[in-house]
């Protein structure tokens, strides 16, 4: 039935139809691409993929803000034997260097990894990971 319609359709009818249909998959595809790309939804799909990052980040900015709060003060050591701040902050650096490799290590792996995976996808975009070598 619908055949029938179209062999009756002219060219000019048959194109404002195809361009009618083309514009609603146009609007469609709009609306979808204004949903993902939104800061919110980037945002959202960022922590979700990078959530180790995004605590490191997290832990790195809250220490800045108590070294901003709570600032360094002279070198003298307290009556009671207590350190001075020079001095906590150098015991400080001292036992966070050990984590802070580990955590560099751990950074430089994992983007390394997503380099790989990227470049894999732009070289080879129909290969799939587990075929690439």
């Amino acid at each position: 039935m619908a055949r029938q319609q179209q062999a009756q359709l002219t060219p000019k009818q048959q194109a404002l139809r195809d361009l009618e249909d083309a514009r609603a998959s146009l609007a469609f595809h709009a609306s979808h691409a204004v949903e993902e790309w939104s800061p919110k939804a980037l945002f959202t799909r960022s922590v979700e993929k990078h959530r180790a990052l995004w605590i490191g980040a997290a832990a790195v900015a809250g220490m800045a803000a108590l070294k901003a709060i709570w600032p360094v003060r002279g070198t003298q050591r307290h009556a009671e034997g207590s350190l001075s701040g020079v001095e906590r902050s150098g015991l400080f650096a001292l036992l966070l260097s050990p984590l802070l490799a580990l955590a560099r290590k751990s950074v430089m792996n994992y983007g390394t990894q997503l380099f790989e995976t990227y470049l894999r996808q732009k070289i080879s975009p129909n290969v799939p990971d587990s075929e690439a070598v």
